[in-house]
């Protein structure tokens, strides 16, 4: 009988030690399995915040070709001349932001509409126009109102805008930022 309890007393010890390891092991897997979580969940909320900032910008494009249609810029209109007659060479007509700040150097945001709801929202998107000076551009569409049509591609002149446009106020800290930039050819 004595030799069967002295057996016992030994695994008792061991059994304790392999549920102690297991349950360590558990618990690392458990942890492990949190993070990767909190890390999806940033990772996929970082991507929804961008495209909710694309949207914006695209938006601030689309305001700002309408505001070109309606409105005359360039030298002693609105937005920034930044043809040869004006300041080229002025910070304000770098073709993209060099800073983050929301008030660079010379340059003017217009507030567009925020197509956002307010709870969602990095804040207003906005655009810069700067007027690039009027040139002579190909007409090669093949479109009925050219001039020439039907001859050889005329030559037409016209006023070429660059826009930039951004997401939101760079300000909004933590938040996506998205800047595009076009050109609007205007006859």
């Amino acid at each position: 009988m004595r030799a069967l309890q002295s057996k016992r007393g030994g695994q008792r010890g061991i059994a304790l030690f392999v549920v102690l390891i297991t349950l360590l092991l558990l618990s690392i897997i458990a942890v492990m399995s949190l993070n990767a979580g909190v890390l999806q969940e940033q990772m996929t909320s970082s991507m929804r915040d961008r495209a909710l900032a694309l949207q914006s910008a695209e938006g601030a494009l689309a305001a700002a070709e309408k505001t070109i249609q309606l409105k005359r810029f360039g030298a002693g209109g609105e937005g920034t001349n930044c043809s040869e007659s004006g300041l080229p060479d002025s910070p304000a007509c770098r073709p993209l932001p060099i800073s983050s700040s929301a008030t660079e150097a010379g340059r003017s945001w217009q507030v567009a509409p925020d197509i956002q709801s307010k709870e969602i929202s990095a804040g207003a998107p906005e655009f810069s126009v700067q007027y690039m000076g009027r040139r002579e551009t190909h007409v090669e569409l093949g479109l009925g109102n050219e001039p020439n049509y039907g001859e050889s591609p005329g030559l037409v002149e016209a006023e070429y805008y660059r826009v930039l446009a951004r997401g939101s106020n760079p300000d909004a800290n933590g938040r996506s930022r998205v800047v595009l930039q076009t050109v609007v050819v205007r006859e």
